[in-house]
């Protein structure tokens, strides 16, 4: 990042995220061009190429986190943030700036997507241009897309019709699990941790509670999914109907939870 500063200059952080928003729309291009899934509806070709985005920024996302969480630690609250926390953020920026145009330009959008987004934006922007409390925003960046590989991996298997397969099982019980440790336990430390400092700004207020609020929406629906699911299980052994791992046997009755949200 020579010739660079995203700490102090504005023209900079500007300049960054118009050219990360142009590699994330860049990248999505290069799947819908290259990527062909023909036995696929163009809508749900659409979701799995903005997903295999999506997969490449949480990527991105959680190991530039976790390794600034491990190398700049502790923190003071009112510290200034480093240049790697602001090129992190900008990076994301530039990614949640793409995904909000690209889920409703195409409807792949849900209210819930869009708030988490929006509060994310607003967050990245308040802390940035402060150069300020970017520590809370790149901690909350590692407990959200710790559990990224595995919610896209698991509904892009879905819309390949694997949904009733051992390998999507799997996967979706590591998703659950990543999510309910992650975010169920560490999201109200980090809303505590934001809290705890007075002068802490409202949208970096505001950004935690909402990163809390989307946490237990969601947590409640794999409660429910999760419900359903042992339900499910029972019902196959009752019968004694096998699931496979990489086919779905056609003699298993269809879940229609499964086009939830999640």
């Amino acid at each position: 990042m020579q010739q660079w500063d995203l700490v102090n200059e504005s023209n900079d952080q500007l300049r960054m995220f118009s050219y990360c928003f142009i590699v994330w729309s860049a990248l999505f291009i290069l799947c819908y061009d290259r990527i062909k899934l023909n036995n696929l509806s163009s809508k749900k070709q659409i979701d799995v190429y903005n997903r295999l985005v999506s997969i490449l920024h949480g990527q991105f996302t959680f190991w530039g986190s976790l390794i600034i969480i491990l190398s700049q630690t502790p923190y003071e609250l009112q510290e200034m943030n480093s240049s790697e926390m602001q090129f992190v953020m900008i990076v994301s920026a530039g990614y949640f700036a793409y995904d909000v145009i690209i889920c409703t330009y195409f409807d792949l959008y849900d209210y819930w997507l869009i708030f988490h987004h929006i509060i994310s934006l607003m967050a990245f922007g308040e802390s940035i241009l402060n150069k300020k409390y970017g520590h809370i925003i790149i901690f909350g960046m590692f407990i959200s897309e710790i559990s990224n590989l595995p919610m896209h991996l698991r509904h892009i298997l879905g819309c390949f019709g694997l949904r009733q397969t051992k390998i999507y099982e799997s996967i979706e019980l590591l998703y659950f699990s990543l999510f309910l440790i992650f975010r169920g336990i560490l999201s109200p430390v980090l809303l505590i941790r934001t809290y705890e400092d007075l002068h802490a700004p409202l949208l970096i207020k505001i950004s935690a509670s909402g990163l809390l609020l989307y946490s237990v929406y969601y947590i409640i629906e794999m409660i429910k999914i999760t419900q359903r699911k042992i339900k499910s299980y029972r019902d196959r052994k009752r019968r004694n109907l096998t699931m496979y791992w990489f086919v779905q046997n056609p003699l298993l009755p269809s879940q229609k939870y499964i086009d939830s949200i999640l």
